[in-house]
């Protein structure tokens, strides 16, 4: 890589992640957006994205067709709406440019992007309780409200958790108490949602190492705070049996049954932007219609199709499985692939990641997560 791309690439690394890590990623987009228009640096930023062989790998294929698709059904279903094709755009700068700079960022070298994740980490988890302490939130917010909160504080838990793991020195366990802290910010912003992948990610570490004892420590620590904290407060405890009351989630449900009937009606989807007046047409007068489907499949599936429904689920699964089957060679992969995972559970009931910020920031580490994929898969084939 030439230095001029390196220097550059790195400071736009830097702002996506660490401040991406609190939902600012616009800044680091905006910077490399600009970049691309000036020609030494796209034609360097595309000779990078191709030595790493993308083409041919089957999430690569995924994303282009979700673009296309995305192109094809705004044709159909809303080809005069402005809100639908500046949706698209959204999508196509995002699984483009964002991925494509993820994949080359990963020849900047573990050490810097490690340090940015921690940072980031570190930003997020002060943030959010300083959001709470001292701002005063009831329910404690990063800077795109307190359930993107949740959902970038999961990804902080595992950046914790992975520098725990890769740590050998005395100083490993600042980072578990750092990642312990993580999940009780995760407590302050209220996101029940968030919440479940608290338990998702202890759940996995169990599974993935039920006979360290270290592991076990840490899936107890965190219970035991995650229970202690949430027991401190009855609007916190209201709300974490709420997750198990139909009744009081019946809302949520009926949205999920009128989405399923929607997708079912609509090939090509209502059109981006276009859910909430689709949705009414489905709803008892005097009901009120929701802002979205509050699950990021349903999202794409009712707006795109079924077809968008299917290429989402594999796009967001995807990642989660190269990154378990990174673990494999690099143990530290485990608690990454943990918080993944947990993002990908609680986006069923939520759809924070449709946002730009937001999806900017996690379709970098998709492109991140990619890279080392294609490295592990080469390495293997050498040896071979």
């Amino acid at each position: 890589m030439e230095k001029r791309l390196e220097i550059w690439l790195g400071i736009i690394t830097f702002l996506i992640i660490v401040l991406g890590s609190i939902g600012g990623s616009l800044l680091g987009l905006s910077l490399l957006l600009i970049s691309l228009v000036y020609p030494p640096f796209s034609k360097d930023l595309l000779t990078e994205a191709r030595n790493t062989k993308p083409s041919k790998q089957f999430f690569t294929r995924l994303t282009f067709l979700m673009a296309l698709w995305a192109v094809l059904a705004t044709l159909v279903a809303a080809p005069k709406s402005l809100i639908a094709w500046s949706t698209v755009l959204r999508l196509i700068l995002v699984i483009f440019p964002v991925f494509f700079a993820g994949v080359c960022a990963r020849r900047l070298g573990p050490k810097f992007l490690w340090w940015c994740f921690i940072l980031g980490a570190c930003l997020a988890t002060l943030y959010i309780f300083y959001d709470y302490y001292i701002i005063g939130h009831q329910r404690a917010e990063l800077l795109l409200g307190c359930n993107a909160a949740g959902t970038l504080l999961l990804g902080a838990v595992g950046v914790f958790l992975a520098a725990f793991y890769r740590e050998r020195s005395a100083y490993r366990w600042l980072y578990l108490l750092a990642s312990l802290l993580a999940i009780v910010g995760i407590i302050l912003t209220a996101s029940r949602a968030a919440w479940i992948g608290v338990i998702v990610i202890l759940a996995v570490l169990f599974l993935a190492a039920a006979r360290s004892r270290q592991v076990l420590i840490i899936i107890c620590l965190g219970a035991l705070v995650f229970s202690l904290f949430v027991a401190t407060n009855n609007y916190w405890v209201r709300r974490f049996l709420t997750i198990f009351d139909l009744g009081e989630n019946s809302a949520r449900i009926n949205v999920y049954r009128v989405s399923i009937s929607m997708m079912a009606d609509n090939f090509f989807g209502v059109g981006f932007g276009h859910f909430p007046e689709a949705h009414a047409t489905y709803l008892e007068e005097g009901k009120k219609p929701l802002a979205h489907a509050h699950n990021i499949f349903l999202y794409f599936g009712t707006e795109l199709g079924p077809v968008a429904f299917v290429l989402s689920t594999l796009i967001y699964c995807t990642p989660v499985y190269m990154c378990f089957r990174i673990s494999r060679r690099k143990s530290y992969f485990v608690p990454v692939s943990a918080a993944l995972l947990a993002v990908v559970v609680r986006e069923l009931f939520d759809a924070t990641t449709s946002g730009f910020a937001l999806a900017s920031f996690l379709w970098f580490v998709f492109g991140l997560i990619f890279a080392e994929y294609v490295s592990l898969q080469e390495s293997v084939e050498e040896r071979n």
